[in-house]
């Protein structure tokens, strides 16, 4: 019977034995089970316990659920699945996980499904298996875009997918590509800071992939670049806008990207050298990614000083666990902000905003927190390369005639070659690099070791030292 209706899509449904599908579709030769919209195979993982769950329970008589897929239309729709009759849209889980156990992958109960050597199935319980039955959705070949619309309406209806899965699920798209394959190891090409020991667990960092976490965390990354670089609000919708433009370039995106991570890695591997279990959590790459973003908002170009990737790091984790730790009780006040509707210290109001990415004025109070504190010391470990944020010659020059070539810090004899231009105000903390009354003429150890200090209390500094 034809449709009243106008007709989008194209659905063909078959009842049918696991043994029919399987030798009709031939998983891996004809049918993808890896597609890109979909999440990694769960059967690369140590212990398999998601493959042998949704096993043992079809074994025990419960319904493997509704299978979809989508034939390609060889020619016509361009994809890296070219290659195959038909991909995966949905339940990619479940038919990785019986294709894993007819290939002997894993045993379910304890027992394989045909193993030569190893204990196995029986032939009546392998018949079993391979008779019981299960319902079939098989699309007409469609674009990319149509597939994450079925994808999204199916799971909008049956499950609950996280807001990173349904993002996924825009297909063969370059900024989608970009960062699937920045995260996942079994693409090739991912980023060093996800890499996976020989056991499949993260080798620098905590967080894991699971449910495309790690997927989400680089794509708010990638929505800051595509905005400028700077800290920003990174929600749910503004990922959605950035997934959606089809003139966005990726290409100079990821190279920033690139470099924003590579700055996390050389962290993580200090912190792995510090201890040999050590990785970074999700608060600390969170924290840490916002730094980035803020150095990139208020310095411009910078970099971090040759061979001081443990001066950095030692100093911000000493802070990061003073506030979170506050072992002497230095956070325990109240934090008055109009930003802050309830009651909160400022000890929880620093853990809480480790996990902001909605606020701009969150993220900045947080960072702002860190770059103040006196153990941070920013200035040993980064320089400043943009020329328009520091002094100009003219200031520099003038600044040092009128102190009488004395350094303003120690006040003894300074020449030119030995100084440095200091802001009064850290320019990190919005002090002016074009007013010269913001200038201060310093011996270059005493601009490094200044951090956040303003000149007088520095000096206050040394001469408590000298007493």
């Amino acid at each position: 019977m034809s449709s009243p209706f106008k007709q989008e899509f194209t659905c063909n449904q078959y009842v049918l034995s696991l043994k029919e599908f399987y030798e009709q579709y031939q998983p891996e030769v004809l049918l993808d089970l890896n597609p890109i919209t979909q999440r990694p195979p769960i059967y690369l993982a140590v212990d398999n316990k998601k493959s042998i769950g949704i096993i043992s329970s079809f074994l025990s008589g419960l319904s493997l659920g509704l299978i979809t897929i989508v034939k390609n239309e060889k020619g016509d729709i361009v994809s890296i699945t070219d290659s195959f009759d038909t991909e995966s849209l949905d339940g990619g889980h479940r038919k990785r996980a019986v294709h894993g156990f007819i290939n002997n992958l894993f045993p379910v109960f304890g027992l394989y499904f045909n193993h030569e050597e190893l204990p196995s199935f029986t032939k009546e319980q392998r018949d079993y298996f391979w008779n019981r039955k299960f319902c079939l959705d098989v699309y007409e070949p469609m674009t990319n875009y149509k597939k994450g619309q079925v994808f999204r309406t199916i799971n909008g209806t049956m499950q609950a997918p996280n807001h990173q899965e349904i993002l996924n699920s825009f297909g063969d798209v370059p900024i989608a590509n970009s960062i699937r394959e920045t995260v996942r190891e079994v693409l090739e090409n991912n980023h060093k800071l996800f890499d996976l020991t020989d056991a499949n667990n993260p080798k620098w960092i905590d967080p894991q992939n699971t449910r495309l976490a790690l997927e989400e965390f680089v794509a708010r990354i990638y929505y800051r670049y595509y905005q400028n670089g700077y800290l920003g609000s990174r929600k749910d919708s503004q990922l959605m806008t950035m997934y959606s433009d089809e003139a966005i370039k990726v290409n100079s995106l990821k190279e920033k990207v690139d470099n924003h991570l590579q700055f996390l890695l050389k962290s993580a591997k200090v912190r792995k050298q510090k201890s040999k279990t050590g990785k970074l959590g999700k608060r600390e790459l969170n924290t840490l990614s916002n730094l980035y973003h803020y150095l990139n908002e208020k310095l411009g170009k910078w970099t971090l000083r040759s061979n001081a990737e443990e001066t950095f790091y030692t100093n911000f984790q000493y802070v990061f666990n003073d506030f979170c730790l506050d072992p002497n009780k230095k956070y325990s006040e109240v934090f008055v902000s109009e930003f802050e509707t309830a009651e909160v210290t400022i000890k929880q109001a620093f853990k809480d905003y480790t996990y902001c990415n909605d606020s701009y004025e969150k993220q900045e109070q947080l960072i702002k927190w860190i770059v103040q504190h006196p153990e941070m010391h920013l200035n040993r470990s980064i320089i400043a390369l943009d020329l328009q944020r520091c002094f100009s010659k003219e200031v520099r020059e003038g600044t040092l005639a009128l102190q009488r070539y004395t350094c303003a810090a120690d006040e003894l004899p300074l020449s030119l070659d030995e100084a440095e231009a200091a802001h009064d105000v850290a320019y990190i903390l919005g002090g002016s690099s074009k007013d010269p009354l913001n200038c201060a003429m310093v011996r270059k150890i005493h601009n490094q070791k200044m951090g956040t200090m303003t000149i007088s209390q520095y000096k206050e500094l040394l001469q408590s030292k000298v007493a």
